[in-house]
């Protein structure tokens, strides 16, 4: 004799009910651990600014401290820090820095023979950073980040249009210290700037390029300190005679 098993289902309304949990699930806890990932993004982003700020200072350092060659002509960028733009470049407040971008580690390589006091400088911070990461830096096309400063001209148009994997502008002093960084990678652009990491996850995050140093905290919905409305990256350099000339 032959026993006949009866299974039962789940009724309309039982799978109306279980559906209707699910989604109520999911809508607490996607955001919940879409913050957690976006949050865990940013600390790995901010740990690795930090490794990439302490690896440029190191190498600079050893450089300059250690080295007997003056770099002194490598330090040929203008930091301003005033708003009068009605003096001329000279009679305003500045400080001459040096910087390092994707520009710099591209014209190093390309003039490895015959280097400069800016590429010796270069070559050190790059081999720097190649020692501190196991990952390959594309440096991709020569092509300065700081012109990619606005919403539609972003980080993540430069790495597409440059071939590269990543944007780099670190502005330094003759102590070796790093005075403001940008590093975008893996999405994040990280700045460092008066002595802490502020991080922009936005698709529009860009450059600060040769405006004031504010937009940094505004454009990461922050609160910007007052003086640094005035502080900004000349489009200038220094060049041999002493004068004023043009950026990169």
């Amino acid at each position: 004799m032959t026993r006949k098993h009866h299974f039962k289902g789940f009724t309309l309304v039982e799978l109306v009910i279980v559906i209707a949990i699910v989604g109520i699930l999911a809508a607490v806890l996607v955001p919940t651990i879409y913050n957690y990932v976006k949050k865990a993004r940013i600390k790995a982003a901010i740990a690795d600014a930090k490794t990439i700020k302490t690896s440029i200072e190191n190498a600079l350092i050893d450089k300059l401290m250690l080295d007997a060659d003056d770099p002194g002509n490598a330090f040929n960028k203008v930091l301003y820090l005033d708003k009068d733009t009605k003096k001329g470049y000279r009679e305003r407040e500045h400080e001459i820095v040096g910087a390092f971008t994707n520009v710099s580690w591209v014209i190093y390589r390309k003039n490895v023979n015959s280097m400069g006091p800016s590429q010796v400088l270069d070559k050190a911070i790059a081999s720097a950073l190649d020692k501190a990461f196991s990952e390959e830096w594309e440096t991709g096309i020569q092509a300065n980040p700081m012109s990619y400063n606005s919403a539609s001209n972003n980080c993540a148009k430069y790495l597409k249009d440059k071939k590269t994997n990543f944007g780099l502008v670190a502005v330094y002093n003759r102590d070796g210290a790093v005075r403001m960084m940008q590093i975008y990678r893996k999405g994040i652009l990280v700045t460092y700037i008066n002595g802490q990491y502020v991080a922009n996850v936005n698709s529009d995050a860009h450059f600060v390029g040769t405006g004031t140093w504010d937009t940094i905290y505004k454009d990461s919905g922050q609160a910007a300190p007052e003086e640094f409305a005035k502080v900004n990256l000349a489009n200038k350099q220094i060049n041999t005679s002493g004068d004023l000339g043009g950026w990169y």
